[in-house]
């Protein structure tokens, strides 16, 4: 976690070229691509080994910032201005991930003709504010609190990603017991992690200014401001979606009429039930 200078940690540099690196050694692995069906066309594949490198990358940032949170005591250092080498390998790290990722996408949509506008939105947004972020760092080291906090919103990836996995496999996710489970730890992670996790810091920085927790970002500069209630925003946004399709889901599985026992319709649905 050494700094190699004020605007490059050593993870920086880990992160542009080992998860390239893991990207092409997981491209030659025969075992990643029997886990796709035989029909899966090459994006595809290509995709699922993008997904294995976020998963890695989104476990390594969860696991450092939970070790950045809980190994401080906040009492005694402030949440601001304390200071840490692991902030620093936290914005390293992710900033060298996005990057890959963004490559990815740029090279997705030359070969494939497929990509995510919204994706490329948020990677391009994301690298802006860390490269900003690693300059700042000449200047003091902020946040470290809240660098491990927002590391923490990793989690669900890799239960999105599962998700993505299994429904590649070909395994069907209708009215599948497998997809409740799957579609509920996405749901109840992505809520914890991201919507409660910005409202904790919010919190976190009302109490330390002796605010309330929504007039905190109002009262840490306007770039702060801005970064903050943007993401809380986009977070609500988007876990709604994913809890409507949940409700939904749930709503098919529990609240529909159940056909007589005795009818084909009974016979036939048990019959899928037994094949999944």
């Amino acid at each position: 976690m050494d700094v190699i200078s004020p605007h490059i940690p050593l993870s920086l540099i880990a992160g542009l070229t080992l998860y390239p690196a893991l990207f092409g050694t997981l491209r030659r692995q025969r075992w990643v691509r029997d886990f796709l069906p035989p029909k899966a066309d090459q994006q595809k594949y290509y995709h699922l080994c993008n997904k294995m490198v976020a998963s890695t990358h989104s476990t390594i940032m969860t696991i450092v910032g939970i070790y950045l949170l809980s190994t401080v005591d906040w009492t005694e250092n402030d949440i601001s201005t304390y200071k840490t080498q692991i902030t620093p390998f936290l914005v390293g790290l992710e900033l060298g991930y996005l990057t890959q990722d963004t490559v990815f996408e740029f090279y997705q949509r030359a070969a494939f003709g497929v990509g995510s506008n919204l994706i490329l939105f948020h990677h391009v947004a994301v690298i802006l504010g860390s490269a900003y972020y690693l300059y700042a760092l000449t200047l003091t080291n902020p946040g470290p609190y809240f660098i491990g906090m927002l590391s923490l919103m990793n989690m669900s990836t890799p239960i999105l990603h599962f998700r993505w996995a299994l429904q590649s496999k070909g395994r069907t996710f209708f009215n599948s017991r497998v997809k409740r489970f799957v579609d509920t730890a996405l749901m109840v992670t992505y809520f914890w992690c991201r919507i409660f996790g910005n409202w904790w810091m919010g919190y976190a920085i009302g109490a330390k200014l002796g605010v309330a927790w929504y007039e905190a970002p109002w009262l840490i500069g306007k770039k702060f401001t801005i970064t903050t209630t943007t993401m809380f925003f986009m977070n609500v946004v988007w876990w709604a979606i994913l809890a409507k399709q949940w409700v939904k889901s749930v709503q098919v599985f529990y609240l529909s009429k159940a056909p007589s026992s005795s009818s084909p319709a009974a016979a036939k649905g048990f019959s899928s039930k037994k094949e999944e």
